[in-house]
């Protein structure tokens, strides 16, 4: 009989304690020390639950046609022309003609604007050219020149 239980033992004898290969004695002791020792009940707890599992795995019988219904399936995908997949050069293409839309939204945007400014700048001129004349001819900016050209 072993004097004490250590968990250096409960480690090395897990596989026996499970298979129910230890002695009266050591299955006590053994017991014992799991009741006293946190760290060690933890771990044979963790041990039979992964050999509870993996004894469950083992029973489970595979579905026998799996194997048939991957090769029709397989076979179906062919005879219909395949995966149907973008090719290569699509994926590549794809952004180099965002990019090109890109650019020339950005192109036209400028271009667009310029003409805006263009014409807001013909006005302005236009203005300055009428405020020029006025000035000149000395009309004071209170006439109302429409109402000038009804009467006469």
């Amino acid at each position: 009989m072993l004097s004490k239980m250590d968990c250096h033992f409960v480690h090395n004898h897990l596989f026996s304690y499970h298979e129910n290969k230890l002695s009266d004695d050591e299955k006590l002791e053994f017991e014992a020390h799991l009741a006293s020792c946190h760290n060690c009940n933890r771990i044979a707890t963790g041990f039979q639950f992964v050999t509870t599992s993996m004894n469950k795995k083992k029973d489970d019988k595979p579905n026998p046609f799996i194997g048939t219904r991957t090769i029709q399936r397989i076979e179906s995908e062919l005879e219909q022309g395949g995966v149907r997949q973008n090719p290569l050069f699509l994926r590549k293409l794809q952004p180099i003609i965002v990019s090109l839309l890109l650019l020339i939204s950005v192109v036209l945007g400028f271009s667009i604007g310029r003409q805006i400014d263009a014409l807001f700048s013909i006005t302005n001129e236009r203005d300055q050219k009428i405020q020029a004349m006025k000035s000149g001819l000395s009309i004071p900016e209170f006439i109302d020149e429409n109402a000038f050209f009804e009467n006469n």
